[in-house]
């Protein structure tokens, strides 16, 4: 082995380590818990500093019943707290279904369903800071306690430091209605005690989800069987509790045939939202449908709403993003148009017209199934969507980016984040406030019992995008990815460097020094055009070295 090389894997090894203990290797990931006993249902929010909140079910106290523990994950991935988690509610009855959302004052809220009655279930809810120090009472503030069932919470901020929880509340008679409480930044209820109904109307309604209303308030979806069979309807709340779209709500899409699951996303132009579902309407299959709602609850996209996909074959498990960048929303789902299920996407303007592919883009069609998609912002908008992939024996997790275009912009079918050993399931993802992500998902890799591994991807999909510490090389990225005869290089600069450009093999050896490109670059963004046509690169696995005067960054590459 050469001098060259040693030092070259030295020089990767040294600031790679440097820059965080994120594991570079997706057999390897980040421990976040594994301690004895099952975790499960693991929920993330985004610290605001490139970090990430974790909450997840745990039954590291025996199998009959289950806690919630939290941690947070530094943007180097270094755990913040407690190894292993801190207890949020530690009592011996059974809490489950943990949901999460940040406080805007450098911590999170955190709501559970929990059995310490012996009645039924309630929802209670805790606030932890930044430090993990728990700020309401011990074992949380109460949400809602009654004698019927209350679960499946969903929370928002209610843009005071509180949250707007929403859940699922049974009667009497076996049936579902959905109720909401605000809680104040202090653990205090709001509303009247026990919370109020969405709608004044008897039939079965469940599977709700919920977003802010920009005023304050919020927004919130549901599947509702008045009219007999599964319809979206909606409901507008205020600060102070009121409903302003009416006693019964109003009709998303009421299409003959099922509509069910719906997703729910904010539209910022008009204060409304976008909302999408799985829709039967064909009586063939399930298809995509969406609506975009106005501040008023009127329906802009058509009294059923726009077809997103409606090709051969079911299209389900759906998830979106809206923010200012994407002008309207991007769709992901899992979709069953050539047998197996494939992950695809589609992008709908403010208007509702399809702006990719027609029936959307492939985002993952490789061998075996691709289930639960997770979508979040690559903050350039796109879109970063992670999924439970089973090309190999087992379940693993994989990642794609995807362009404001819809072009696929990193490894076709996929970056790998997790082909551990064993199964990796229910994977969920946000940004990493830096056009990358961090994943985290349930892991089965020690046989015995489920634990929480996370991963981190930079903006270039690779986990090894090494960055020295004094680097002014702050974005690096490669598009598209695997290359061809071109490499396209887009550099984000936090200040004036004299950047170089070398091609290196695996092996360390370098393959081509783009010395006509050195030269000063200001500080902000760059394109750069490196032309290797002349050079019969083979295909494989390279690594591109962008050096500065006080340091560089380097990122993988594939030559198709």
């Amino acid at each position: 082995m050469s001098k060259f090389y040693l030092s070259f894997l030295l020089f990767i090894f040294i600031n790679y380590s440097a820059l965080a203990q994120w594991s570079m290797y997706p057999t390897v990931n980040t421990k976040v818990c594994d301690t004895a006993g099952l975790q499960k249902d693991v929920r993330l929010e985004s610290d605001g500093a490139g970090g990430v909140f974790m909450v997840w079910r745990d039954y590291r106290k025996g199998t009959n019943s289950s806690d919630v523990y939290a941690q947070r994950l530094d943007s180097l991935g270094f755990p913040m707290w407690t190894p292993n988690g801190i207890g949020i509610v530690t009592l011996s009855a059974d809490q489950s279904t943990p949901a999460i959302v940040s406080d805007d004052q450098d911590g999170v809220i955190i709501a559970w369903s929990d059995w310490r009655s012996g009645i039924e279930r309630d929802i209670y809810a805790q606030r932890v800071d930044g430090n993990g120090n728990i700020l309401w009472q011990t074992n949380g503030a109460v949400v809602t306690v009654k004698n019927d069932r209350e679960h499946s919470e969903k929370i928002i901020k209610d843009d005071h430091s509180g949250i707007i929880a929403v859940w699922e509340q049974q009667r009497g008679n076996g049936t579902w209605d959905i109720w909401a409480q605000r809680i104040d930044s202090n653990g205090n209820e709001v509303w009247p005690a026990g919370g109020i109904p969405l709608v004044l109307e008897g039939s079965n309604r469940r599977n709700h989800k919920a977003q802010r209303d920009g005023n304050g308030g919020a927004i919130i979806t549901w599947q509702d069987e008045r009219s007999g069979t599964h319809d979206i309807y909606a409901q507008r709340i205020d600060a102070q509790g009121n409903r302003l779209w009416g006693n019964m709500g109003k009709a998303v899409c009421n299409a003959s045939g099922v509509q069910n699951n719906p997703k729910i996303d904010p539209e910022k132009g008009s204060k409304g939202v976008y909302i999408v579902w799985a829709d039967a309407r064909s009586t063939t299959d399930y298809d995509i449908y969406a609506q975009r709602l106005d501040s008023n609850g009127n329906n802009m996209w058509g009294p059923t709403g726009y077809p997103v996909s409606t090709a051969p074959g079911n299209q389900s498990a759906v998830d979106i993003l809206s923010n200012n960048k994407v002008n309207g929303i991007i769709i992901t789902w899992k979709d069953s148009r050539n047998g197996n299920t494939d992950i695809y996407a589609q992008k709908l303007e403010y208007t509702g017209s399809p702006q990719w592919t027609a029936n959307g883009v492939v985002v993952c069609n490789a061998s075996g199934d691709q289930l639960n998609p997770n979508i979040v912002s690559d903050k350039d908008s796109g879109a970063i969507v992670v999924w439970q992939d089973e090309r190999a024996a087992d379940w693993d997790v994989y990642a794609q980016r995807i362009g404001k275009e819809g072009q696929m912009r990193w490894t076709a079918n996929g970056e790998a984040v997790c082909t551990a050993i064993g199964d990796q399931e229910a994977p969920k993802n946000v940004p990493d406030n830096k056009g990358g992500t961090i994943v985290a998902w349930k892991d089965e890799r020690t046989s015995n019992f489920d634990d929480i591994y996370a991963h981190h991807l930079f903006d270039s999909g690779s986990p090894n995008s090494v960055r020295d510490m004094n680097s002014a090389v702050e974005q690096i990225e490669v598009f598209p990815n695997p290359i061809g005869d071109v490499i396209n290089v887009k550099i984000g600069l936090s200040r004036t460097d004299y950047l170089g450009f070398v091609l290196y093999d695996l092996l360390g050896r370098e393959v081509y020094n783009f010395a006509e490109h050195t030269q000063y670059f200001t500080k902000g963004k760059h394109q750069v055009r490196l032309d290797i046509s002349n050079n019969n690169l083979s295909s494989g696995l390279y690594l591109l070295q962008v050096s500065g005067e006080q340091g560089g960054a380097s990122i993988k590459l594939i030559k198709e």
